[in-house]
């Protein structure tokens, strides 16, 4: 757990993971138009510091731990005369948190630290994302914070495990390919992610309430949604934010508090928020405009869809007992043919055949001339020891398969071997010596009380 960290493209990643943490808290506060120049001296401060980290090869060294001592009194500092005038408690403390990951970036040398590194983070973006000003817009900044965290992650990994391959003198054909490993694992991940969150059931903020503490954005009051201002802040951040305008009722909470996907009108709200950045308005409006155009085009097709389903759902009242006859009826069939595999499985017929053998050959003696007889007594046994799984293969001979039946059953060596000779003598030979047929039912006798037990 606690290896050295060298590998540059684990410091990326986790550049990227921390400074879009703290571009999402930034965010909160775009309305009052710093938001480019607090992310520019936040990403300068990550960079500087895990630049620190990196250089130090894998090992804490005396540079690291003088870098840490400054920027924790720069973190002391800035919470006294900044932090805590500015926002006041809780996001005083969050800042702080984020001053102390950026001290930490100094002697960031191990996979622990690259570790604690990515928790903080994480903490972090939970903050930001359970803030009352926090809506869907911040999306832009969650969902590649995901996909640093899990680059990260993935080529701390790959690199480890090339590392090892290294040392056992294996590594050559496969550094190389890091890179291309790096992005393909990142790439299922993410994509198993998503299509895990399509399929499962998310719950809507109409099913959820919050009275206490930090993530109070609404309440359900008389029935409606009333959006609310937190609590723990200072005056001039419990107005309007990242999240809306604030005093209207359909702001701070997430623009449209209604589950599903925000439509045209909200997103061109959205961007058009004060403070919020020009590409990112460019895209929100670029996106309102593509849901417009999507809206047009599929409506004629929603509506044939509706129509279709409507046809079906009146279709299968109207043959419902049918349906279910069918069903039934299908559903016999498969545990028919469930039960006929089962059968087959446990070899339910040649256990019925070997017991009538026993009944027609042992106790009544029915087994025809004594030619005929060795036939059917050889071929008896055959059916015998196919019931203990020794099957004779269509390219055995004899004696192959008399090799067979021996390494299992030493103890019949004789009884097999004799049953044998007499098959061979009258299916080969023509030679069918009266009481033979008498001596082999003994001998089946014999073989079918010991194997059979």
């Amino acid at each position: 757990m606690n290896t050295a960290l060298r590998y540059l493209p684990a410091y990326l990643g986790l550049f990227a993971a921390q400074a879009l943490a703290l571009v999402c808290n930034a965010f909160l506060d775009i309305q009052y138009g710093g938001f480019a120049v607090e992310v520019l001296l936040w990403t300068v401060a990550i960079a500087l510091t895990l630049r620190v980290g990196w250089r130090q090869g894998g090992e804490v060294t005396e540079l690291g731990k003088r870098w840490m001592r400054r920027m924790l009194f720069l973190g002391a500092l800035l919470t006294a005369l900044i932090f805590i005038p500015m926002w006041g408690f809780p996001r005083a403390g969050l800042y702080l948190l984020a001053m102390l990951m950026v001290s930490y970036n100094c002697i960031t040398t191990t996979r622990r630290h690259l570790h604690l590194g990515l928790l903080v983070s994480l903490i972090m973006v939970m903050f930001a994302a359970t803030h009352y000003r926090a809506d869907w817009t911040m999306l832009f900044y969650l969902v590649p914070y995901v996909a640093a965290v899990v680059f990260t992650l993935v080529a701390e990994q790959i690199n480890r495990k090339a590392d090892e391959l290294r040392q056992q003198s294996l590594g050559h054909q496969v550094v190389g390919a890091q890179g291309t490993a790096i992005a393909a694992a990142t790439v299922v991940i993410l994509a198993l992610g998503l299509l895990l969150y399509a399929l499962t059931p998310q719950a809507t903020w109409m099913s959820m309430s919050w009275r206490f503490g930090q993530p109070a954005g609404f309440s359900m009051g008389d029935g409606t949604l009333q959006a609310g201002n937190g609590g723990g802040e200072s005056g001039a951040a419990a107005g309007g934010g990242a999240g809306g305008s604030g005093a209207s009722g359909s702001g701070s909470g997430g623009g449209s508090l209604r589950p599903g996907w925000p439509s045209p009108a909200e997103m061109r709200e959205a961007a058009a928020r004060k403070g919020m950045p020009a590409w990112q308005r460019d895209v929100i409006n670029g996106m309102a405009d593509l849901t417009e155009g999507l809206g047009s085009v599929l409506r004629p097709v929603k509506q044939r869809m509706e129509a279709l389903w409507d046809s079906l759902k009146a279709w299968l009242k109207k043959n419902r007992d049918k349906i279910a006859q069918t069903l039934s009826a299908l559903g016999l069939l498969l545990l028919l043919y469930a039960l006929y595999k089962l059968m087959r499985e446990a070899r339910v017929a040649t256990w019925l055949r070997t017991r009538f053998d026993f009944v027609r050959l042992v106790l009544l003696g029915r087994h025809g001339s004594d030619a005929d007889g060795a036939r059917i007594y050889y071929e008896a046994m055959g059916r015998l020891f196919k019931l203990h799984d020794i099957e004779r293969d269509g390219h055995e001979n004899t004696r192959e398969f008399l090799a067979e039946i021996n390494s299992f059953y030493r103890d019949l060596r004789q009884e097999t071997g004799e049953i044998t000779r007499h098959f061979e003598d009258a299916r080969y030979g023509g030679v069918a010596r009266p009481g033979q047929a008498e001596r082999m039912r003994s001998l089946y006798r014999q073989i079918f009380q010991r194997v059979a037990q």
